[in-house]
C-alpha cells in the first residue's frame, strides 16, 4: 500500500476530476449521461475508500513513529517530530532546495502534497508549499531575534502565545474546499391546530444559506542566510509552528471580537440575529455567575440550548469567575474548565478594555462552520532583503467562517466593575 502522502495526492486528484465533471454539467445545464454517472459514482466510491485507507495508513505510521521514539535521548539537544512522515523534514533544506531547484526527499513529498491540496481547493501554489497537517505540529523552539543560530544549540524556547480556541470549541472545520462553498440552511416552518375540515395554513418553506469564500491571511518572515546554512538543531520546525500559532491567534481575534475586523471574515458576535445583553450592575467577584446563567437562560428562550455548547470568554473575567464561587460558597458552578457543566475557553480575541471590562460568548458551536481552502503557501524571496543577508518568506493562507443559525449564540457585553 502507498504511504499517506501518496494516498492523499491520489484522493485530491480524484476529487478535482469529479468536480470538473460536475461543473461541466452545471455549465451545460444538463444531467450526467449514463456513462458519466457511472464514472462519477466510481470516483466517489474510490474517494471514500481512499479516505479509509489514509486513516489506516496514518494510524500505522503514527504507531511506527511511537515505537521509533522509545529510544532514550537527551531532549534538550534534539527536537524530532513524532510523525514518521515529517520527522526528517527540514524547512531550511526545503527552502534551499526550492531556491536551487534541487528539492527532493520528504521536503519534495510534502511540497507535492501541498500542491495537490491547493489544486483540490482550486488554487495554485506560487512558492514553497506546506500542507495544512504539517502546520498542526508543535515545536519546542523558535528563531531568536537576531536570527543567528549559535554554535552549540542547547534548546530555544517558544514565543509566548495563547492556545488557539477556534479549533477546540466544536466547530465544523471543512478542509480541502474548492472556490466558493454554499451551505443551505433550513428555516423554521410553522404548523397550527385546525378544525376538522378547515384549510391548513401555509407553514412557509423558508430556506437560507451560508456562503464561504476564501479570504487571505498573510504575513512575511525574514530568515538569516547564516541560519539557513547552519540548519541549527530544532529551529527547522519552529518557524512553521510559530506561524501556525500566530495564524490561530489572528483567527481568534477576528472570530470572537465584538465587531467585525477589517478585511477578515465576520465576527460571530456581530452576526445579525446573535443575542446580546449588557450587565447594568456588575459586581466584582459576585455577579459574574448570574451573568453566565443569564446567557444560558437567554439561549434557552431562543430554543438554542442544545448541541456543542460552550463559553468563550476574555481572560479578564477568569479571576471574577473563579473567585465568585469561593465568595458565594458555591463550588458546583466552576469545576476545572467547566462552568455550570459547559466547557469554558479563554482568549484575548474576546473584546476587553484591558482592565475590568470584557465580553463573553455562549452558544452552540456546532452551528459554526470554518472553511479551510488548502494549506500554507510560502513564496521564497531571496532578493528583497539580500543586502542584510536574509531571505524573505511571504506566507498566505485562505480561510472563511460563518454561523448557520445566529440565534444559537448569545453575547454578554460591557461587564464592568
Amino acid at each position: 500500500m502507498e504511504n499517506s502522502v501518496e494516498l492523499r495526492q491520489e484522493r485530491a486528484g480524484l476529487i478535482q476530476e469529479a468536480n470538473v465533471m460536475l461543473e461541466a454539467c452545471k455549465t451545460e445545464a444538463r444531467d450526467f449521461t449514463e456513462d458519466e454517472q457511472s464514472s462519477y459514482d466510481e470516483k466517489m466510491n474510490l474517494i471514500d475508500k481512499l479516505k479509509k485507507d489514509i486513516e489506516t495508513v496514518e494510524r500505522q505510521e503514527s504507531l511506527n513513529a511511537e515505537i521509533a521514539t522509545k529510544t532514550p535521548k537527551v531532549e534538550i539537544m534534539e527536537n524530532k517530530d513524532k510523525s514518521s512522515e515529517v520527522r526528517g523534514y527540514s524547512l531550511f533544506k526545503a527552502l534551499s532546495g526550492f531556491m536551487n531547484n534541487t528539492l527532493d526527499g520528504v521536503e519534495k513529498e510534502l511540497h507535492d502534497e501541498a500542491v495537490a491540496e491547493a489544486r483540490a481547493a482550486g488554487r495554485t501554489i506560487n512558492g514553497l508549499g506546506i500542507p495544512s497537517r504539517l502546520l498542526e505540529q508543535r515545536a519546542e523552539v523558535t528563531q531568536t531575534a537576531s536570527g543567528i543560530a549559535p554554535t552549540v544549540v542547547m534548546g530555544y524556547q517558544e514565543a509566548l502565545r495563547e492556545a488557539s480556541v477556534f479549533n477546540q470549541v466544536g466547530a465544523n472545520i471543512l478542509t480541502g474546499l474548492s472556490a466558493d462553498t454554499r451551505l443551505p440552511i433550513t428555516g423554521k416552518q410553522a404548523v397550527a391546530w385546525e378544525g376538522e375540515v378547515d384549510a391548513a395554513a401555509d407553514g412557509g418553506a423558508v430556506f437560507g444559506k451560508l456562503d464561504l469564500t476564501p479570504i487571505r491571511l498573510s504575513s512575511y518572515v525574514d530568515i538569516s542566510k547564516q541560519l539557513l546554512l547552519q540548519n541549527g538543531m530544532g529551529a527547522q520546525q519552529a518557524i512553521v509552528a510559530d506561524l501556525g500559532r500566530a495564524a490561530g491567534a489572528k483567527i481568534d481575534a477576528a472570530m470572537f471580537a465584538a465587531a467585525d475586523v477589517t478585511s477578515a471574515p465576520g465576527a460571530i458576535a456581530a452576526t445579525s440575529g446573535v443575542g446580546t445583553f449588557t450587565e447594568a450592575s456588575y459586581s466584582a467577584n459576585a455577579s459574574i455567575m448570574s451573568d453566565f446563567v443569564e446567557a444560558e437562560s437567554a439561549l434557552a428562550v431562543n430554543e438554542g440550548l442544545q448541541g456543542s455548547l460552550a463559553y468563550v470568554a476574555n481572560p479578564v473575567l477568569m479571576k471574577d469567575l473563579k473567585q465568585s464561587a469561593q465568595v458565594a460558597a458555591v463550588s458546583a458552578g466552576v469545576q476545572g474548565n467547566l462552568v455550570n457543566g459547559y466547557p469554558t475557553y479563554y482568549t484575548n480575541g474576546c473584546t476587553s478594555d484591558g482592565a475590568a471590562s470584557a465580553d463573553f460568548l455562549f452558544g452552540d458551536f456546532s452551528k459554526l462552520f470554518i472553511g479551510m481552502f488548502g494549506g500554507l503557501d510560502i513564496t521564497v524571496d531571496p532578493y528583497s532583503k539580500a543586502i542584510n543577508g536574509e531571505v524573505r518568506l511571504i506566507v498566505n493562507q485562505y480561510i472563511d467562517w460563518g454561523v448557520s443559525q445566529a440565534g444559537a449564540f448569545v453575547k454578554a457585553t460591557s461587564l464592568t466593575a
